[in-house]
């Protein structure tokens, strides 16, 4: 199977699993801030899950056309290639993600100071904003399991 090229498209991609500060992964970061705030946390995880999702339907044009794509995307331009327009809001979307990450990560690792409260806040309402605007759909989290009959 293709890597995703170039590597900085590849880390982006990964940003709920690739090490930060201290080697702590964001989901791994989001353990530790779950304990004081268990409903940011899963509003937070919903979101990257419905990003995820999204960008799952594109990951053959990402591994096709990766350098193509981060070109544009770091270009900031709408492209007019129906290939790789759809994939840029959601590239977009984990930008923000990515950021939210290292802030996350780096409390992780000191504790010290205030909690990222703040920024978990603004990235949730500006992620839910946009992810709304594209159309992403909402993730069906499963119940609880049935008892047995």
């Amino acid at each position: 199977m293709k890597p995703i090229t170039p590597p900085e498209l590849a880390a982006l991609i990964d940003v709920s699993e690739r090490q930060r500060a201290g080697d702590w992964s964001l989901r791994a970061a989001l353990c530790r801030y779950a304990q004081p705030q268990p409903v940011r946390v899963s509003a937070l995880l919903d979101l990257v899950r419905r990003i995820e999702s999204a960008l799952g339907d594109h990951l053959p044009v990402i591994k096709k056309r990766g350098d193509d794509v981060w070109a544009a995307h770091l270009a900031g331009v709408v492209t007019a290639n129906a290939d790789i327009a759809p994939i840029l809001p959601l590239l977009g979307l984990l930008t923000v993600i990515d950021a939210l990450g290292d802030t996350i990560a780096g409390w992780a690792v000191a504790r010290d100071g205030e909690r990222p409260d703040a920024a978990v806040d603004a990235a949730i309402e500006t992620l839910t904003r946009s992810a709304d605007e594209i159309g992403l759909p909402l993730q069906e989290r499963p119940g609880p399991p049935r008892g047995r009959g």
